[in-house]
C-alpha cells in the first residue's frame, strides 16, 4: 500500500542529479472548497516529515519535499508532496502536490505567471498504486495520476506562488490555485491561504540510484525507548557510515560516525540524556548519500 509513492518524482525528470537537495520535515496547509457543490471543502494541514523516496506509511502524514538543479542550466526544480492520513472513517490517505520549474534559481520573491510554471494535484483517497515495471521516459501528469489508485484525483495550476525563504536549509512558501477534477470537468476546487515551511539536509545524490525504492536498512530498538536506543545498519556496499540524527523541526542533534565499514549489519547505540520527548529522525548515510531512515520515539 503506497510504498512506491517515490514515483511521482518523475514530475520533475531527472530530479536526483548532483546538488540535490531533500526536504524531510516541514509544515504545509491550505483551505479548500469544491465549486460548486459545498461539502466537499476544508482544510488540509499536515506538520512533520515524510522520506518521498522510501515512503511507506503506516500512521505517518507530513511533508516532503525535492529541490534539484537543471544540470549545465542553473535552472531550479521544486516538487512538494504533502500526506494527511484520514481517519474518519478509514485510513486511507489525501496527497498534496507541488511542482515549480524555476527559469533560473528559486529564490525569495512572487513567482511570474504561476499558472504556466507551477502544476498542483490533490489526491483524494489515496489506497493504492498500480505501474509496470518498467515506465518510459515520456510520462507527464496526467499519465503519472493515471496509474494511481484514487477515490478522486484532482489536477491544476497555481495562480499565486510567493518564495518567502529560501536559504541554504530552509524553504518558505506561499500559494494559491484552482485544480480539475479528472472525472468530472464541471467540479473544481479552489486552494487558497496555502503556506509552507520546509527545514531541510542537503543530498548529494547520484544521477541514477542502483534500485527504487531504497528498502529501509535501518533498524531501531527498543521503539519507544528511553533514553537509550539501539540502531543497527544493515549496508549492502563497503563505505564510509554516519547515522544522523534530527529532531522533527529538522534541527541536527547528533551525528553517530561509524567510519569506513564493509558490507554487513552494523551497531551504535545512541545516549538520548537530556533531550525532550518526541520523534527523532534517524538516517543513515554511506559516502555522503542517503540510504534509508527510520523515526524513533523517546519518551520521558
Amino acid at each position: 500500500m503506497l510504498r512506491y509513492l517515490f514515483i511521482l518524482a518523475l514530475l520533475v525528470g531527472k530530479l536526483w542529479a548532483q546538488g540535490a537537495q531533500v526536504f524531510y520535515t516541514g509544515s504545509l496547509s491550505f483551505q479548500y472548497a469544491q465549486i460548486p457543490f459545498g461539502p466537499f471543502s476544508g482544510t488540509f494541514a499536515v506538520e512533520g516529515s515524510i522520506d518521498t523516496t522510501q515512503w511507506v506509511p503506516e500512521l505517518d502524514e507530513g511533508l516532503g519535499g525535492l529541490i534539484a538543479s537543471t544540470e549545465g542550466t542553473g535552472a531550479e526544480q521544486l516538487l512538494a508532496l504533502a500526506a494527511k492520513r484520514n481517519i474518519n472513517p478509514d485510513t486511507t490517505y489525501h496527497v498534496f502536490g507541488l511542482y515549480y520549474r524555476a527559469e533560473g534559481p528559486i529564490e525569495a520573491g512572487a513567482v511570474p505567471n504561476p499558472i504556466s510554471t507551477v502544476q498542483l494535484f490533490l489526491l483524494w483517497h489515496l489506497d493504492s498504486l498500480a505501474f509496470p515495471a518498467e515506465l518510459p521516459d515520456s510520462l507527464d501528469l496526467l499519465e503519472i495520476l493515471d496509474l494511481i489508485q484514487a477515490e478522486r484525483k484532482f489536477v491544476g495550476a497555481a495562480t499565486a506562488l510567493g518564495i518567502g525563504l529560501r536559504d541554504e536549509s530552509t524553504l518558505d512558501f506561499t500559494f494559491s490555485g484552482a485544480l480539475v477534477d479528472l472525472n468530472n470537468s464541471f467540479v473544481i476546487v479552489s486552494v487558497t491561504n496555502g503556506t509552507s515551511h520546509m527545514e531541510g539536509l542537503e543530498l548529494n545524490a547520484v544521477a541514477a540510484p542502483p534500485t527504487w525504492p531504497l528498502s529501509s536498512c535501518i533498524t531501531l530498538a527498543p521503539n519507544p525507548f528511553n533514553p537509550d536506543l539501539l540502531l543497527t545498519f544493515e549496508s549492502e556496499l563497503p563505505g564510509r557510515l554516519e547515522l544522523r540524527i534530527h529532531d522533527l523541526l529538522g534541527r541536527h542533534v547528533e551525528t553517530l560516525d561509524l567510519g569506513p565499514r564493509g558490507p554487513g549489519a552494523h551497531v551504535a547505540r545512541w545516549h538520548a540524556r537530556g533531550l525532550p520527548g518526541g520523534t527523532y529522525v534517524v538516517s543513515a548515510w554511506r559516502d555522503g548519500i542517503l540510504v534509508g531512515s527510520q523515526r524513533g520515539i523517546l519518551i520521558k
